[in-house]
């Protein structure tokens, strides 16, 4: 995940999406699965059309209301903690009472909480599965959803497949709380000073390099590149892991699609004035083309709205460009962090509950319309994206969504963290993509290695 700091918490540090059920009205201390206000995730009661008939209905689980307080581990701070979610989680779960526990992702700060008695109930999955199955924390939520009524239909289908990717037995060992979106952003000036025309929709990667070859040249004593890569997305979109997932052997120079991203990569590079150590980026003004993230435009401009839409006025976006063989399809899901109920959490029925109002439709529209990208497969909700930011005004934001996400890797690797393909490496030297390729593996491997030695 490559993140540029001003912006992060729209990336990585969001709330999960979960869409809510069909359940029948509340009685005495009980509720219906979901807020008591929010709407379910079916509100079609035709049993044909749900599939569902009334007895099924009527053998789901319901959610107590009896008071519960809930601890809740993230790295946000309680102030930004309540704020995100907290307060919106109270209004809807008043039975709920929440305290925040602070968790930096790591096992050690895990063991010191526990140390104190702190058990957290819920938290924050953003460093991954293998600290939680270090702990012996991961508690698949498949059974209890689907005893309470949970539909997994309303939510991204490929959303879904990269939480069971994580896990070893294809379980959904978290919720999604929210998705990232890379798009191609590009500034019109730049492209009528070279008289070239503006990005269109379903474009390949080779046609976009034409562009920007066409606009990495000097024009009045500047020099302007065509474009930049904030994001690898031409790898993501290839759902391809660099290492087996079990064994940690890098798959560098054994899967094919390697050779074919460092091929593009190479074309890339290879484009004159293309490599400048002293070259400035797309928020100066000097690159065409950025394939970037959903907030990039946040991040620059100015040092108010006012200031940045001004700057920005002549910039948009368009959807990401494909490979020949994968037209029309968008990466695989990135920026992805769950919330994951710990399996020695003693009330796991209101964590659960917790964990179906952040994929609330409501509590999704609000993040989407404050920039945060919803895991709902409502279409209606993720054109909603950004709309109170005023940095998107009279965008092309739809260029996020329109086409859909490529399914995941069946089993994402840990091992991968472990491996680089170190670009400026590959452009200083004159090995060839095959070398290239061979070298990063064999370095890859020794550190994987090491990393295996020291967990055992």
């Amino acid at each position: 995940m490559r993140k540029r700091t001003k912006h992060l918490t729209l990336i990585m540090l969001t709330v999960t999406i979960f869409a809510l059920l069909v359940a029948a009205c509340s009685s005495g201390t009980e509720q219906a699965p979901g807020s008591s206000d929010t709407p379910t995730a079916n509100t079609n009661d035709n049993s044909e059309q749900t599939g569902d008939t009334e007895e099924q209905k009527a053998d789901l689980k319901r959610f107590s209301n009896e008071p519960v307080t809930l601890k809740v581990a993230t790295p946000w701070g309680i102030d930004y903690f309540m704020s995100r979610i907290g307060n919106h989680i109270q209004e809807k779960l008043p039975h709920i009472t929440l305290e925040h526990i602070d968790w930096d992702g790591t096992v050690e700060k895990m063991q010191e909480l526990y140390a104190a008695d702190v058990v957290p109930d819920v938290l924050l999955a953003f460093t991954g599965q293998k600290p939680l199955e270090d702990l012996e924390m991961v508690y698949p939520l498949d059974e209890m959803l689907e005893a309470y009524g949970f539909d997994l239909g309303t939510l991204d289908p490929a959303a879904v497949a990269e939480i069971r990717a994580r896990d070893a037995q294809g379980r959904l060992v978290g919720m999604p709380q929210e998705m990232g979106y890379i798009g191609l952003h590009y500034n019109k000036e730049i492209f009528d000073k070279f008289g070239v025309e503006y990005p269109r929709d379903e474009m390949t990667w080779d046609e976009v390099l034409d562009l920007a070859k066409q606009m990495t040249a000097e024009r009045d004593g500047v020099k302007y590149r065509g474009l930049e890569f904030g994001v690898d997305a031409p790898l993501l979109q290839l759902s391809v892991t660099k290492t087996d997932p079990e064994s940690g052997d890098v798959l560098l120079t054994k899967e094919p699609k390697f050779t074919q991203y460092m091929e593009l990569m190479k074309k890339y590079y290879e484009i004159p004035g293309m490599i400048d150590p002293e070259a400035t980026g797309f928020a100066e003004k000097t690159v065409a083309m950025s394939v970037n993230w959903h907030g990039f435009l946040t991040w620059f401009g100015g040092g108010s709205d006012e200031e940045a839409v001004e700057y920005q006025k002549q910039m948009d976006i368009a959807p990401l460009p494909s490979w020949p063989d994968l037209p029309q399809t968008s990466t695989i899901p990135v920026g992805i962090h769950p919330w994951a109920i710990n399996s020695f959490s003693e009330h796991k029925e209101a964590a659960l509950q917790f964990v179906i109002e952040s994929v609330s439709p409501e509590y999704q529209t609000k993040l989407a319309r404050a920039g945060t990208p919803t895991v709902l497969s409502d279409m209606a909700i993720k054109q909603q994206f950004g709309a109170e930011l005023i940095r998107f005004e009279g965008k092309n934001i739809g260029a996020f969504t329109k086409y859909p996400l490529a399914e995941p890797p069946a089993r994402l690797s840990y091992w991968d963290r472990y491996v680089n393909l170190d670009m400026q490496q590959f452009t200083q030297s004159d090995m060839n993509i095959s070398e290239f390729l061979r070298k990063a593996e064999e370095e890859s491997q020794l550190k994987i290695k090491e990393a295996m030695a020291q967990q055992k």
